[in-house]
Formats: structure tokens, sequence, C-alpha cells
């Protein structure tokens, strides 16, 4: 991602909490206070770090503020004596790692750490009490943050006074239900036709095809070459930097001059031919000078794609079939699988779609920005699998980010409406329900199912694991809950104005509801 593009994610209106500015912090690092230190296993990570035991603190909410969409500013007052206490603690933890002048490591008197850290021992300190005091908050109140948390303006400079700070965070929304059952949408119809099979057995015969010398054979394009090049200047010196030897190509007509191609197009292994070409290079003034370099290619060897025909040899050499019949029955039973796959992903669409609309809610901002980014990175990554940069691709990055935004949006809100009916209709995937699916991908793979678990354990993916499960059991439902009436597909003419006419970038509800399907 160039930095452009990075800029206006990161710096977006409706940016994540912690890239935002507060008025009364303008030029210092915000404190930020990861969420998963807010937990009990975050509580014992701390805790190894340190080398001692975290306790709970105690402190005083002084205040709770909603602020517009789904956040909350806590404000926090600590009693001094607590505070000092704090910032003793994580002075001697610092001092145990560094080495001050005069001193011996682990030796410098706290009071000279104090004045060389500054600020930044209130500030770390803020912070530590913050963490404490929200993790006890946490559980008190059951609070569903889904986001980093941060100090926002704090005091800690009057000795006779408690300390205070504030704490903006940001809560799931809540999402009041109005209509998601009874919903009529109209998806195409997915047609499997004998082309479809047949092309579907071509593309496997094409990959079981073996590269065979073509003896006698006349160069024409698409065939294997392989073949010796040797270039010389207008004065007769060899030029090793454009010479090769038992050069090997594919599409002879595209990487090589059209002189040179024209010429070896129709000859046989062994011919001869040779070609004057103009090529342009720098001098010692870096001025181009175009010279004139002598070519002299031979033909090693022609080869061609040998096609296995197409018999019950052919299926039996896929290892899965015993005739050519139980061949072409096994691939339209893959592409009717897929087709059905394709129907199910547009339904889903269109029902979110109609879900959004009838339930409107607003986007966390946390939840926006990291899903805003994920697509983008998605896009890079697409984009460099193919050998080129998002930035040679986008030519008007403001838009292109816009776009992406509204897509962001479309799949935070489809995501948080798929969890409000996993809640109310008690979807939730049981143990159950997870027990099955590894059964179920134990058999696939061949592996025990205590492996499979163990790996995605292991991985800290069971979590994710299980929420697929249960997105799966939402998107069943509303499958049967809602009609889902099956059109004929559009014209040909009629999609390509149809594409055109969407802006580019654009990820509807439908691409995000497809993208909980892909785990079945």
């Amino acid at each position: 991602m160039n930095d452009d593009i990075k800029d206006k994610v990161e710096n977006a209106p409706e940016a994540a909490p912690e890239a935002e500015a507060t008025a009364e912090e303008p030029k210092t690092r915000p404190i930020t206070i990861e969420l998963d230190d807010l937990s009990e296993e975050g509580r014992k990570r701390i805790a190894e770090r340190l080398g001692r035991p975290v306790e709970d603190l105690p402190y005083k909410v002084v205040s709770q503020e909603p602020r517009p969409g789904s956040g909350l500013i806590v404000r926090i007052e600590v009693d001094r004596k607590v505070f000092l206490a704090e910032e003793e603690r994580l002075l001697i933890d610092i001092g145990k790692e560094i080495t001050l002048p005069g001193f011996r490591k682990g030796k410098a008197p706290l009071k000279l750490l104090q004045l060389r850290l500054g600020e930044d021992a209130v500030r770390d300190t803020i912070g530590s009490l913050a963490t404490n005091a929200m993790r006890q908050e946490k559980a008190k109140q059951d609070l569903k943050i889904i986001s980093n948390l941060r100090v926002g303006s704090f005091s800690a400079e009057a000795a006779d006074q408690p300390v205070t700070f504030e704490i903006d965070l940001e809560l799931e929304p809540k999402v009041e239900l109005k209509q998601y059952k009874g919903i009529a949408v109209e998806a195409e119809e997915q047609p499997v036709t004998d082309e479809m099979v047949d092309a579907r057995i071509e593309q496997l015969r094409q990959r079981a095809a073996v590269m065979e010398t073509a003896e006698d054979a006349e160069l024409k394009e698409g065939d294997y070459i392989t073949l010796d090049m040797d270039v010389k200047n207008d004065k007769g010196e060899a030029l090793p930097h454009l010479s090769r030897k038992d050069w090997q190509l594919y599409n002879f007509k595209q990487q090589l001059d059209p002189k040179l191609a024209e010429q070896l197009e129709g000859k046989k292994a062994g011919a001869t031919v040779t070609a004057k070409i103009e090529n342009v290079s720098k001098n010692r003034r870096g001025e181009d000078v175009t010279h004139t370099d002598d070519y002299t290619v031979t033909i090693k060897q022609i080869q061609r794609e040998k096609l296995p025909a197409l018999d019950d040899e052919f299926a039996k050499d896929l290892g899965q079939y015993q005739t050519l019949a139980e061949l072409k029955a096994g691939v339209r039973k893959d592409i009717e699988k897929e087709a059905g796959d394709r129907e199910r992903g547009q339904a889903l669409g269109k029902i979110f779609e109609k879900l959004i609309e009838l339930n409107p809610i607003d986007a966390p901002k946390s939840l926006l920005a990291k899903a805003q980014y994920d697509i983008i990175m998605e896009d890079s990554y697409q984009l460099e699998r193919m050998g080129l940069r998002l930035e040679q691709v986008v030519q008007d990055t403001s838009a292109y980010v816009s776009n992406r935004r509204e897509s962001a949006a479309q799949q935070v809100k489809a995501g948080m409406i798929s969890g409000a009916i996993s809640a109310a209709e008690n979807l939730e995937a049981t143990e159950a329900d997870v027990e099955a699916e590894i059964a179920k991908m134990a058999e696939e793979s061949g592996r025990k199912p205590l492996a499979i678990r163990a790996r995605l354990e292991a991985q800290k993916q069971f979590d994710a694991f299980r929420g697929e499960i249960t997105r799966r059991k939402v998107n069943d439902f509303l499958l049967a809950n809602n009609t889902v009436t099956k059109v004929a597909p559009k014209k040909e003419e009629e999609a390509k104005e149809e594409t055109a006419e969407e802006k580019p970038g654009k990820k509807t509800a439908k691409k995000a509801a497809k993208k909980d399907e892909k785990s079945e």
C-alpha cells in the first residue's frame, strides 16, 4: 500500500479512536490500553513480564459519559497515595533494566530515575492505573469493549489532590432488530450446461498434458522452443549481457524482437536466422545513444504439448474414476455444487442488503477502520500475485479509499446484524456443532479429530472457528425464514451495463455475505 492510500485510510474522518487527537493533548502521543490486557490472561502476561503479581488497586468512577456511536468516556479518580505507590513500583521495575552513569545496573536512586524519565514516568503510571481500573470495571459492568482504549486528558500535578484521568473506549453496539424474517428477495439461477462440463474436463486434460519434442516440425505460435542467441555490436564485439544459451521460450512472438520472431516462424529445429536490431543505451553523460546490433539465433529444439486421449484411461489416471462417464458425472456434480454455492451466496447477499435497509445501524469506527484496512490489504495482495502494485491500478486515491470505506461499512453492519440474530434466536455454535465440524474436517484430511482441535487451539484460531460455525447457522436460519425467488440470469449485455454502473472498488453486503460462506 503506498503512503498516499495509507494516509487516507488512517486519517479518514471516522478513523479508529487510537488515531484521534484530543484538544487537551495535541502534541503528545496518546496513552493506549491494549484490549487484551483487560482479561485475566492479560493480567498474567503483565505479571510475567514484570516478575511480580499484579493486584487490583482501588479507584473511583467519577462519571460515565456516552459519546456518539457506541463510545463511552469513563472518568476515573485514584488516591494520590495509590498513584505514588504504583509509580514507585514501575520505577523499581525500570531501574532493574537500565544503568545510569555512576551507578551499577539496578542501583540508581528512584528519585534520579524519576527526574530522568520525567513526564514519561507519569504517563506510564497513568497507563498502568487505567489498565488496572478498566480491567476491574470491565468485569463489574460486563462491558463489551471492541477496540483498544485510549487515555485522554489526565491530571496528576497537584500534590494535595487525587489523580484523575479519562478513558475513551468503544463498546459493542446494541442492535435492535426490527425485521429479519419474512423478507422476499430474488436471486439468479446458476444453470449447469454440457458445455461447462466439457470445458472443465478440457482444463483437466490441459493440466495432464506432457511436453514432447516435435521432430521435423515448423515453429508456430504456442510452441515451446529452446534457442541460442548470439549478439554482437556494429564493431563485431560480443555483447554477453544480451546473448543467451539454451534459452527456453513460450510465446516467442511476445518475447523476441518482431524482426527475429518473423524470421523464426515456420523454421525447423537447427535453423539459424540473423537480424540487425536497433537498441538504445545511455553514454557516460546520460544521453540516449542508438546503435545497431547483430543478432544470430539458432533453434535447438521445438516442443509441443500432447494432450491425453479423452477415454477411460484418462479418467483412471485422475485417481477417482474408472470410466469417462464417471468422470463427466463427477465433474457435473462439482460444478452443480459450485453453482449452488453461488446461488446461496447471492441470495444471502440480497437478504443482508435488505436487513441493513430494514435495521439501520451505525458501524463502530474501530471496526470500520479495521475492515477498510483489511479490504485494501486484500486488494493489494491480489494485485501483487499478478505482478502489480495498488498504486499502479488506482488512479483516484480518494475515490478508491471512499469506496472501500463504503464496502467496509456494509461488511461491518452485516456482521453486527448477524450477531444480533444469533443472540435473538440462540444460534450460537454448541460443543456438539464444534465436534461435528472437527470430525468432518478430520475425515476429509485423514487426520485425527484431537489433532485438528489441537492445531486450532495452538494457532489461536478456535474462537474464529467457532464463530464461523455460528455465522453459518445464522445464514441457514435466514435462508429458511425468508423467501428467495430464483430468476433467469441476466443477459451478458445487461450484466456488463450493471457492472459499468458500479463504482470502482465497491464491495456490497452481497460480497460480505459470501465471505461468511467461504468456510463452507
